[in-house]
Order: C-alpha cells, then sequence, then structure tokens
C-alpha cells in the first residue's frame, strides 16, 4: 500500500495498534492508534540480525515529505553499520550532568584535588552549572548550551572562565569513561575571556600605616587577638591566606626561625619552609596557644581554626584607607617588596612556594627598579669624571 497524505487522513482504529508499510519505500510506515496518534517510523535489521523498529516522528509534527526524507536518511546509516534505536535508547539511558558532576568529584577530585580546590568546584557547580543544566542528559547538553552559559556570566569573567574550565574538565573525564564519543567535549572549543588581572602592591607608606591600623583596631577591641596576628602574618611572610588559617603550632620552628608547612598550594611534594623575620617571630611567640587546640590562629569552635578573616580585613583596611587592597595583595606586596630591594626573582619565587618561574615573572618590572638604580649612580660618576677631565683641559 502506498502511503498519501490522503490516505494518512482517513486512516483510524479503534482497537490494537494499526501498523500500514509503504510498497514505495520499503521498510518505512506509520503506526496508528486508538487515540488517534500517527507515527510515522522503520522497521530494519541491525548488523546482528535482529528486527528493530524506530519512530521517526508525529504527523502533524512532521510531513510524510519530510518522514520520508529522514527514512532515507537513517537506512543509509544502518546500511554503514549504525543502529539508531540502540542509540536513542543508550541516549536516554544516558546520566545527567548532576550524575556526572557528582562521579567527577567522587571519583577524580577527591584525593587528588585539595580542599579548596574542591570547594571552588562545589560552589561553581552549585552556583552556575547545576541551576542551569542538573537534569539534562550528558549526551544532550550542546556547545551552544555551555556557549550561551559562557555569555551570559560575561560580566564577571573569573567566574565565566572558571565555569568553562570546570565543564571542560568534566567532559574530558566523561569521553575517558566512554560516557560520551571520543572527541566530542562540548566545551572543548571555546575559548574564554580575557582577565584583566590587577597588580595591587602596597607602598612603604602604605604598609606603616596598615601596621599601625591592625595594631589600633586591636587595641580599641575592633578585631581579635587572632585576627590581629593572622593579617599581621600575612603582611610579613607573603603566605597564602589558607596556609595561614591552618597553621598548626607543630609547624611553628621557633628555634630555626621558621614555619614548615606540609600543607601548601604548591605542586612541589614534602614540607614547604618559610622563614620568619623577627617582626612575624614577635608576633608568634606573642600569639596565646589553646589547650587541645593545634591551630595558630583559632576560631570560636574548639579544636577548630578561624575560618573566615575577610570581616575583620574590610574593617582594617577601611579604617587605613586602603579599600581597594585584598587580602591575597598582601602576598603580593610582600613579593613587591623584595623585588624593590633587588631580590632575584627565583628567590622571591622560593620565599612565595610558586611553582614556575613564569608565577614569578610578575614581579620583574619591580626587580628591575635597583638595576635602575644602579645605572643612574653609575651614570652620575661617569659624568662627573668628565667634568673634572674637561676642566683640566681648560
Amino acid at each position: 500500500m502506498k502511503l498519501t497524505k490522503s490516505l494518512l487522513r482517513d486512516l483510524h482504529t479503534k482497537d490494537k495498534d494499526l501498523l500500514v508499510w509503504d510498497d514505495r519505500q520499503p521498510g518505512f510506515g506509520i503506526r496508528v492508534k486508538a487515540n488517534g496518534t500517527k507515527t510515522f517510523m522503520i522497521q530494519y535489521r541491525n548488523q546482528f540480525g535482529r528486527m528493530r523498529r524506530y519512530s521517526i516522528g508525529r504527523l502533524g509534527d512532521i510531513t510524510l515529505d519530510q518522514a520520508r526524507k529522514e527514512a532515507r536518511r537513517l537506512k543509509s546509516e544502518i546500511a554503514l553499520g549504525g543502529d539508531p534505536a540502540e542509540k536513542r535508547q543508550e541516549d536516554r539511558s544516558s546520566i545527567t550532568v548532576k550524575e556526572l558532576s557528582e562521579r567527577y568529584m567522587n571519583d577524580h577530585c577527591e584525593g587528588r584535588c585539595k580542599e579548596s580546590t574542591m570547594k571552588a568546584h562545589r560552589w561553581l557547580l552549585d552556583k552556575f552549572i547545576l541551576p542551569k543544566y542538573s537534569n539534562h542528559r550528558v549526551l544532550e547538553l550542546s556547545t551552544q548550551d555551555i556557549a550561551t552559559l559562557h555569555k551570559n556570566l560575561k560580566d564577571t569573567p573569573y567566574n565565566a572562565n572558571r565555569v568553562l574550565g570546570l565543564l571542560k574538565s568534566m567532559f574530558n573525564k566523561a569521553e575517558q569513561w566512554g560516557l560520551i564519543s571520543p572527541s566530542t567535549n562540548p566545551a572543548a572549543t571555546l575559548k574564554p575571556y580575557r582577565e584583566n588581572k590587577r597588580n595591587r602592591f602596597l607602598s612603604p607608606e602604605e604598609y606603616n600605616a596598615l601596621f599601625n591600623t591592625v595594631e589600633e583596631q586591636h587595641r580599641l577591641g575592633l578585631i581579635g587577638t587572632y585576627q590581629a596576628g593572622a593579617i599581621s602574618l600575612l603582611m610579613l611572610t607573603g603566605c597564602r591566606l589558607s596556609e595561614i588559617l591552618t597553621l598548626e603550632w607543630r609547624m611553628v620552628d621557633l628555634v630555626h626561625n621558621r614555619l614548615l608547612l606540609d600543607r601548601h598550594k604548591t605542586d612541589r611534594k614534602g614540607v614547604k619552609a618559610v622563614p620568619l623575620n623577627k617582626l612575624a617571630q614577635h608576633i608568634l611567640r606573642n600569639l596565646p596557644r589553646v589547650m587541645d587546640n593545634p591551630y595558630v590562629i583559632i576560631g570560636k569552635e574548639a579544636g577548630r581554626p578561624l575560618i573566615n578573616l575577610q570581616k575583620p580585613w574590610r574593617r582594617v583596611r577601611k579604617a587605613a584607607g586602603l579599600d581597594d587592597v585584598r587580602l591575597h595583595d598582601l602576598r603580593h606586596s610582600f613579593a613587591s617588596a623584595a623585588a624593590a630591594a633587588g631580590v632575584p626573582l627565583q628567590v622571591i619565587g622560593g620565599l612565595l612556594g610558586h611553582s614556575s618561574q613564569q608565577t614569578t615573572a610578575r614581579y620583574a618590572h619591580l626587580s628591575q627598579a635597583p638595576i635602575d638604580q644602579a645605572a643612574m649612580v653609575v651614570g652620575a660618576l661617569l659624568e662627573q669624571s668628565r667634568e673634572k677631565e674637561e676642566g683640566t683641559d681648560v
């Protein structure tokens, strides 16, 4: 029976499904249900000889001509070893983005990533990715979907790029785990936004003002002893915030005047040694130790460290007139002070625990200052010598 528009219009059934196959196009037909639904379909044998049926679409959603065209395309795919019915079943049973994120965090990140990285990943997932695509199947998430999410975050390029990077990594693992086909990562071709990294360094005058403000705020009881100690140690050691807040007394060696950090961000394995100058030594010696609490900077909860320094820091920087300075800028300032004093970049990298010289290279323009100053001194001496010679000739 040849399927025509008039025939399709007149096809009805009151009981079981009615299947009508097209004589003009073998394997192509339509299924009619008692409720009036009419669905185009193909019937075929896959590469293993198994008979399969595949629904193309409902009459009304697509036309007869469109269904014929799609049937021919599918038959070509089948001739090359494809199995559209099997693929559809796999697509429907594929995991969701939420399930992929859970496997990524548990099977890939757990035991490999630092806790701070884990927290950052969870925040990005909960804040940006899962609210939008939690229930989407991994196989259906497209490059355009991710591009739209990335674009919607363009006003905060840092967050936009972290989201993009996390999705790229998640789908790379999905490829390795066989959840999607190789080279089908939907985020792979997308480019991050340019980030304007700011370099804010404290001048010597600002350093003094900040030290004085910390002491004054502590004396007035506006910030606590451990809060003041944490800020001061950040200024004097160049350590990261996480390194100071998780610092334990067992890591403090006041005999050899150094910190021995076994938890640090650098990729280098083993203990990271941080030298302590006299001011840092003084602060550590005057911080009260609390029984049954191993941490140097203790918090309100028994046996635990201080968790957040942002609130007292905002109070201090406002009082010091340094509203644009972040806590991490104290680390930058420590490095810039070393660079300005002529300390070689390789040594500065060692002080900060940088895993690559490229990271330390941001201070190269600062380390040039003492060289420029030396050139000016030499130039002045040469000028004096030249003037004397000219005076003698006269």
